[in-house]
Order: C-alpha cells, then structure tokens, then sequence
C-alpha cells in the first residue's frame, strides 16, 4: 500500500495531539506501550523456550547419543564388527557400548534409587559433559564446575579419572554427592535387584565401590541420578554376561536424524531394533512443545488486545477531526486518501511499538541469565528451579525469523485494528461534517 507524501505529513501531524486532544494522544500511547510490552515478552519467552529445548539437545547430544541401538531379545552383543560396521555409516561419528540398569545407592543411613550406567574408561572420557568438570582443558572445565559450584563456596575435590576402571570404582553427580553426602574416596554400596543364589538362599547382588570423581553435566536429572561405572563391573553386577543394553551412536554436526536411522538400521539388520532421542525422551520434548505453543497463544493475545485499543484512539481522533476531515474533502481529497491518514496513524502506532517491543525483548532475552540472578539475589526469589527444569541456567536461543514474524504480527494486527475508523472516516459527508463544527 503506497501512501503520498501529503497522506504522511497530515497523518503525522494528527498523530501531535494538541492540547484538547491529550486524552486522545495518552490513549495511543498506551496502545503503543501495550505493544511494545506484549512483543517484547512473547520475544523473550519464546527465546528462552528455544534455548530450553536447544540447551537439552546439545546436552543429550554430548552424553547419550542421537540414536540408540537394543537387541531384539534382551541384550545386545556388541562385537567388534558390530561397532565398526556402525563407526562406518556416513555421518556416524562415532559408536559405544553401554550397560544400565537401576540399582539401589546407600550410603550410610542415606538410601536413593539411581541409573547405573556402565562404559569403558575412554567412552567416558570422550563425553564432554561428563569428564570437563573433572579433567577438562582450562575454560570448559571452569564453566562446568560453576554450574554446580558449593553452595558455600568452599573448593570441590572432583577427583581424578586416572584410576577409574582399574576396579569396581564410580563417578558419581555433583548433586548426587550432595545428596548422599559423599566425597572422593567414600564407599558407596550399591545393591541390584538382579538376584544371585548364596548358602543362605537367594539373595540381590551387591557391590561396595569407591567414588573415583565427581562430575558435573550441568543437568540435574544426570548430575542427581546416574552412576557411572566400568562396562565390565556393571555387566556382573546386572549378571549380563558379554551383553550390553545399549549402542549408542553419536552424529555428526548437520547429518539428518531420519537418513541417520534408516541407514544405521540396514546395518544393523535383525540384530537389534534402533531409535532415536525424540523417541526415548518423547514426553519430555512433547511437554516443552505443547509450552511453547500454549505460551504463543496466550501471550498473542495480550498482543491483539493492546493492538485493538487503537480502535477507541482512532475513533475519537476521527470525531475531534470531522471539521478537518470535511475541509479535506471538499477541496478534493477522496475517501481512499482519507482511510489512508488514518491507517497510517494505526501503522505508526503499532511499527512505533513493535520496533520498541523488539529492542527490549531482544535486550532481555541477551541478558536473561544475569537479570535472573540479579533479581534472585535482591528480592530472594526462586525464578527458575534446577531441580525442575533440569538445566543449571536459563538458557535463552532468539531465532530471528521467529522475531520478524513477532514484530509483523503486531503490525498487521495494528493494520487491521485501524480499518473501521479510517473506513468510518472516509464515509463522513463533507456537508455534515462541516455542520457538526
């Protein structure tokens, strides 16, 4: 829609209230605010959705793999061949055997249900999540640590990896640690529901084990639930023989998932079934999914609203300007050139306000981590819990498509908000307009 200069200049001109008019003026400004401040939010939060599911992504992808394979009949024999076949799929990266299974943890009058996770030492090393809290290059090793860094801020002892393997030792989660009231070199006894047969009759398998190192994933379901163990101790204690639960496959940066399945699953063949991660962490994904879209919705909302108040600003603009409206008429303006002053004022208003909207979601949402613990700090508020969340810290990812499809939304709802009152204003006869003034 295209808009003469002499449309711009009259339209801006109306848009100055004069002093009779700043009721009028004070009514768009608060349109204007409406939709600044309901861009920005919907911007931030779907920001800090984006980041939430990226963030679980990115971790998953660094400690289980993107596909998972499993034997069709209880465990799986991972062989040899079996894991360089899958090692030698386009787009693998690489390809590990894991053994898990629950178990019982106790430490002294201290008794939680825990994830026992078997692999060989050099898996667990190649797991950045996993090992950088404990034996990481410098600056990732740091940022680990300061994710479960001491409530107290006394230094943690993380151990050391060097002896991890040799025997039935375990890395355990800094929030498990905390929980059970561990440190390095502490015994952990762990009690299977796998039974084995003693001269006092059957009984669950046990194993008392020495807590190695302590890490720190940046997760709270990992960091609070999983024991990780060497692949062949976690065998006997879960009495699985040369068998293991799971191959998992990691990806390589920009492979498709689907292609990934559909090849890895030709190679694996009747030995096994495959899935991938969306599969073994469906609720989860779907939860944060169906967030989004219920957050999108509601927060829309308060978006058309405040775009809609336009309405009774325009109206009354139009009313205080019915003399003006007239004159402009009868020198020759036509109806179309009078609706478009007035979807003009609409589209300034509500650009005016998304432009502002964008601006201050964007500088939220680049600093949402920090203003979150400013204002945890100063009013002692819990503004986003670890425990539920799963994450150490609000993540936040802006996609700048989904902000142009923000910041367009709230203009072309300004846009229609506008067109009964332009359209009211073009209908005006000039003769009675000038016999109202």
């Amino acid at each position: 829609m295209a808009f003469a200069a002499v449309e711009r200049l009259i339209a801006f001109r109306y848009l100055r209230a004069r002093r009779e008019e700043g009721f009028i003026s004070v009514i768009a400004g608060f349109s204007l605010v409406g939709i600044a401040l309901g861009v920005g939010t919907l911007i931030v939060v779907m920001a800090v959705m984006n980041g939430f599911q990226i963030e679980m992504l990115r971790q998953m992808a660094g400690i289980s793999g993107q596909l998972g394979v499993q034997g069709t009949r209880g465990g799986l024999v991972a062989t040899p061949d079996l894991i360089s076949r899958l090692r030698a799929v386009p787009g693998v990266a690489t390809a590990t055997a894991s053994a898990e299974g629950q178990v019982i943890a106790v430490a002294g009058d201290k008794v939680r249900g825990v994830l026992l996770r078997g692999m060989s030492p050099d898996d667990f090393r190649a797991r950045r999540p996993l090992s950088a809290a404990i034996e990481g290059p410098p600056g990732v090793r740091d940022r680990y640590r300061n994710l479960c860094r001491s409530d107290d801020g006394k230094p943690i002892d993380w151990g050391t990896l060097d002896g991890f393997g040799d025997d039935f030792t375990v890395v355990v989660g800094k929030r498990f640690a905390d929980l059970m009231g561990l440190k390095i070199g502490d015994r952990l006894q762990l009690v299977s529901p796998v039974s084995v047969a003693t001269p006092l009759g059957v009984m669950p398998r046990s194993a008392s084990v020495r807590v190695a190192a302590i890490f720190c994933a940046g997760m709270y379901d990992y960091d609070s639930n999983f024991v990780y163990a060497p692949l062949v101790d976690v065998q006997r204690m879960l009495n699985l023989g040369d068998k293991v639960s799971t191959i998992e496959v990691f990806l390589n940066e920009g492979t498709s998932l689907a292609d990934e399945r559909r090849l890895v699953t030709q190679t694996v063949g009747p030995e096994g079934w495959v899935f991938d991660w969306s599969q073994a962490n469906y609720g989860f994904f779907a939860a944060i999914q169906s967030q989004s879209n219920v957050l999108f919705i509601v927060l829309t909302m308060i978006v058309l609203v405040a775009a809609f108040n336009i309405v009774s600003s325009l109206v009354m603009l139009v009313r205080t300007k019915t003399a003006d409206i007239a004159i402009l008429r009868t020198i020759g303006a036509t109806r179309g050139a009078v609706m478009r002053l007035f979807l003009i004022d609409g589209l300034a208003i509500g650009s005016i306000g998304a432009a502002i909207g964008v601006a201050l979601g964007l500088a939220f949402a680049l600093n949402i981590e920090s203003i979150r613990q400013w204002l945890q700090h100063a009013f002692g508020l819990v503004l986003f819990d670890e425990t539920l969340y799963l994450l150490a810290e609000m993540p936040a990812h802006i996609t700048w498509q989904e902000v142009a499809a923000i910041a367009g939304m709230a203009v072309v709802f300004a846009l229609v908000a506008s067109l009964y009152p332009a359209a009211r204003a073009a209908r005006l006869d000039p003769v009675e307009g000038l016999r109202r003034e």
